[in-house]
């Protein structure tokens, strides 16, 4: 049994680590894309909205798929279907052709994100401890590679094509060693029992979460979408200074969330989450205050250190109550999350050409404040599902 959950857990490293180098990827080589189809910035933000409705309809497909097929058979297809659709983005000859691998893609990416998540929550359940936290750092430090790959075969003047196929190829590999090792769903409710999870609706307790999910994929969104702009045009940070912007939020995220799991042992997760979305609110705070824009470069740093227990923390808790399946409450997280980060960060723009820039981004820190208002919900240790 051990060597069983130890062969799990390095695959379920490899499969965050890879949903995070193909998105890390595909954005670092967005400029070489953008000039392969001798583009503009509306069709590439078209692109991206194509890849915002994918995932979307890939949450709704999951409800369905979720019913019929096991959690690991949905992560082999769906991750499978991800290396398989990220070349196509490569190969698109034209505009609409582009939108279209990035829609398949984005419906991968959430058939692969709810499924990977749901394994993750098993390993943790049969574990008995938090491993959560860790995994997403691994998706973390995955988005990290992608880029730095990118820009090595960007630096080599490989085509977008090129990289894809050869990373994904790499991948692929990897995919044959490590999709035998999934842990296997617990055990199915029969149909016909009424008190079954499967049978009763989503409690209002997922809901929340789910709520709380939007707003901290929002928090996510905005600080990666609207970094850079923000230190350029209203901090005056030269642009090579203004791109790190999102740089320091991501590794404060990554190297946070290898301390998670230990920090929520020790604290709980109330504990855990207030005082991380006090350092959050506070890094935001200096963000909007500094004159300078290396202190706001620490202050996105900060924000992304305190956000970065807080979607582990949601996932598991969701998905240990024992009056709803891992695979449902994940689904209802991921879907909410993401409609989040679909309107929110666009909405900055909107308010940013009515009251400015700066005021357009109160709107981060006041959901960072409803993120530590909301981990109240958090009493208690929670229920752990017998697997």
């Amino acid at each position: 049994m051990k060597g069983q959950l130890r062969r799990a857990r390095r695959a379920m490293i490899f499969f965050f680590f890879s949903t995070g180098s193909v998105y890390g990827l595909l954005t670092a080589r967005m400029p070489a894309l953008r000039e392969q189809l001798q583009a503009g910035e509306a069709l590439i933000g078209m692109a991206m909205l194509c890849l915002g409705c994918g995932s979307l309809a890939g949450f709704a497909a999951m409800h369905v798929l979720q019913r019929r097929q096991s959690t690991c058979a949905l992560l082999r297809l769906g991750s499978f279907g991800m290396l398989l659709a990220l070349p196509l983005c490569g190969l698109a000859p034209t505009g609409p052709a582009f939108c279209a691998a990035c829609a398949l893609l984005g419906a991968c990416f959430a058939l692969t994100d709810v499924a990977m998540n749901t394994q993750g929550i098993l390993l943790e359940h049969r574990l008995r401890h938090n491993c959560l936290s860790g995994l997403h750092a691994c998706y973390s430090f995955g988005g990290l590679s992608g880029s730095l790959l990118g820009a090595v075969f960007a630096a080599c003047a490989a085509g977008p094509l090129v990289t894809f196929v050869t990373v994904a190829g790499a991948e692929m590999i990897c995919w044959a060693i490590f999709a035998r090792h999934l842990l296997p769903d617990g055990p199915r409710a029969a149909p016909a029992d009424a008190t079954a999870p499967a049978a009763r609706g989503v409690p209002p307790f997922i809901y929340l979460c789910g709520l709380l999910a939007l707003a901290a994929f929002a928090v996510e969104g905005a600080c990666a979408e609207w970094s850079a702009l923000f230190l350029h045009t209203v901090k005056g940070a030269p642009e090579s200074t203004a791109a790190l912007g999102f740089g320091a939020f991501s590794v404060a995220i990554a190297l946070s969330r290898l301390l998670g799991d230990g920090l929520r042992q020790r604290w709980g997760d109330l504990a855990l989450l207030l005082r991380a979305t006090g350092v959050a609110a506070c890094g935001l705070v200096m963000v909007q205050l500094s004159p300078w824009p290396l202190l706001c470069l620490a202050g996105y740093a900060l924000a992304g250190m305190g956000m970065a227990p807080v979607m582990p923390v949601l996932l598991s808790r969701a998905g240990s109550r024992p009056d709803i399946s891992p695979q449902r409450a994940t689904t209802a997280i991921a879907t909410l999350g993401y409609a989040g980060l679909l309107i929110v960060p666009p909405s900055i723009g909107w308010l940013a050409q009515w009251y400015g820039l700066p005021a357009a981004l109160l709107l981060p820190l006041l959901l960072t404040l409803l993120l530590m208002a909301g981990s109240l919900l958090l009493r208690g240790p929670g229920r752990t599902r017998k697997c």
